[in-house]
């Protein structure tokens, strides 16, 4: 499970472990309790500077889209999968994949692409995201 004394390499791995399980069993609940605890990279594209950010540290979550198949979120389980995905983006920020479900939006229509364009890549629609990944509410 990812922690805070857990080196960054070992987040990417745990993670990347989880979507394997998951491609081999889809309802793994452990994988998925994993999968939700590590952290992951959201890209940001160059040209998004920091005076855009709104100021109460919400993130502005980059959609890609091809109407009418699929809006989603890409994210990462390491920076060498993003670079694979989008070579131009070199940044991205460091987001507990837990946090992000539970604060998911409630657009309906916007699914969750983890390591896109990857063998291992996972899909969640946005019920999913919250159903599967979010911590439960106490």
């Amino acid at each position: 499970m990812c922690a805070d004394s857990i080196p960054k390499e070992l987040f990417a791995a745990a993670a990347q472990e989880a979507l394997r399980d998951l491609h081999q069993a889809p309802a793994d609940q452990t994988a998925l309790d994993t999968l939700a605890a590590c952290d992951i990279l959201v890209p940001e594209p160059d040209e998004i500077d920091d005076h855009k950010y709104p100021e109460d540290g919400r993130l502005i979550l980059p959609v890609i889209g091809d109407p009418p198949h699929l809006r989603a979120v890409p994210v990462f389980t390491s920076a060498e999968r993003m670079g694979q995905a989008f070579p131009e983006i070199c940044v991205g920020r460091q987001v507990h994949l837990g946090l992000l479900a539970a604060n998911w939006p409630a657009d309906e229509d916007l699914a969750l692409l983890i390591d896109p364009g990857h063998h291992d890549g996972l899909i969640l629609t946005s019920q999913g995201v919250r159903a599967l990944l979010a911590p439960p509410q106490t």
